[in-house]
């Protein structure tokens, strides 16, 4: 096979896609024929470049997204964005309003949340697209009111973890009024201050779907009205996301604290200024952690399909990998939310792997192969964490050291397999 030549390997490749359909192009069938897969990567064809060049990209998505997924052992059906959309609407229809994401993985539904990310939406567009007034167009913050916007749950996330009183909005007076011919005008906040209560409005480029003129026509008039108010604070919406910045804007009119109201316990890792944004990615993002073969969250590159993840079976995770670089600040740091740094740390190599074989069994009495066997067999009962620590090992000793037996041999480790061993309970 690796003796063809790029236009002979296609050849080859376009009587398998007419004798067994887009199916020949998957990679479990790949896989499946001699040699083929391997010379496919080596010249640096991916599937997706393979689907172009034979023209078939289209039918080869189709088949894609018509197939199940496999998920933690389980069958699930692929679904199409209007099929989401019409399976949250009946939910939010029963409810009254789109639950949360967290209400589908609790109620066996999580498979709704993982299309969603799949599919390269987010969960504020399905609550767009089915209309949800009740939550789609107000976000809650941690004092449990309902904003118009993210911005403005930032702003009051920010304000509630430092016992700062704030309110919604009041309307404007009725010189406004008169001074813009405007019968509606409503601040988005007010905070307390040494000064009194303060005035907010946070200024958009061009939200809530108004004409980006008119938009600036009433940003003037407003602006116009609170020239002489020493109350009046405008804000950026983009300002809102930053702790740095908003610590800077308030100086003015309260001192400088540091956050203390925690109500999770991912509130401390997380800045206050992302809490409404995280709390349903964060979710997510641990039911993915629990699907994937070693529990533990991937990397970024396999979330993309990038470097040697590029060909791995299953749909990219660019949507979800942009907003946990957004709202966490990368992988590693939501690893450490999801209580998985150590993934996020050990980056194995031999000399690593022999170490901290060694070492496991030095603590255990037992190889991690052998714990992992005895844990099964119900001959020794160890923690989760015990039994994990020796997955891990074990996976990694295979890759990176030859096995398990090259790997007693390295580190001085006699196995005596006659002797029967020894219950335990760790």
């Amino acid at each position: 096979m690796n003796l063809l030549s790029d236009e002979e390997l296609l050849e080859h490749c376009r009587r398998l896609y007419r004798e067994h359909g887009p199916i020949a192009l998957t990679y479990t069938f790949l896989k499946a024929q001699k040699g083929l897969y391997a010379v496919l990567y080596g010249r640096g064809i991916t599937q997706k470049d393979l689907a172009a060049r034979l023209g078939v990209a289209e039918e080869l998505r189709e088949h894609i997204a018509s197939r199940p997924m496999v998920r933690a052992g389980q069958t699930l059906t692929r679904r199409s964005w209007p099929q989401l959309i019409a399976e949250a609407r009946e939910v939010a229809d029963r409810h009254g309003s789109l639950p949360p994401a967290q209400w589908f993985q609790q109620n066996g539904r999580g498979s709704l949340v993982q299309y969603v990310y799949v599919l390269g939406r987010t969960w504020d567009e399905l609550r767009e697209a089915i209309g949800d007034r009740a939550s789609g167009a107000f976000v809650q913050s941690r004092n449990g009111l309902r904003w118009r916007s993210h911005p403005e749950a930032s702003l009051s996330n920010f304000l509630f973890a430092r016992g700062i009183e704030h309110r919604r909005g009041d309307r404007y007076p009725k010189e406004y009024e008169a001074l813009s011919g405007k019968a509606h005008g409503r601040y988005d906040m007010h905070f307390a201050s040494s000064k009194g209560w303060i005035d907010v409005e946070i200024w958009g480029d061009d939200p809530g779907g108004h004409g980006a003129a008119n938009y600036r026509t009433v940003r003037a008039l407003k602006e116009q009205f609170n020239a002489d108010n020493p109350r009046f604070l405008g804000i950026h919406f983009e300002r809102c996301f930053s702790e740095e910045a908003l610590s800077g804007l308030l100086k003015p009119y309260v001192d400088t604290i540091a956050p203390f109201r925690f109500e999770r316990a991912s509130d401390p890792l997380i800045p206050t200024t992302h809490w409404s944004n995280t709390d349903e990615l964060l979710e997510y993002s641990r039911r993915l952690a629990a699907d994937m073969p070693d529990g533990e969250f991937p990397t970024e590159e396999w979330l993309r399909k990038r470097g040697k993840w590029a060909d791995r079976p299953g749909p990219a995770y660019n949507t979800l990998s942009i907003y946990i670089t957004k709202w966490f600040g990368g992988v590693r740091a939501l690893r450490r939310l999801l209580g998985q740094a150590h993934v996020s740390t050990n980056q194995w190599d031999r000399e690593k792997v022999l170490v901290a074989w060694r070492a496991f069994y030095e603590a255990h009495g037992r190889t991690p192969n052998q714990v992992r066997a005895h844990h099964a067999r119900g001959i020794a009962t160890f923690s989760p964490e015990v039994v994990h620590q020796a997955e891990r090992l074990t996976n990694a000793v295979v890759k990176y050291a030859g096995g398990a037996t090259i790997a007693n041999a390295a580190v001085g480790i006699t196995v005596d397999r006659k002797r029967k061993p020894r219950s335990a309970s760790q």
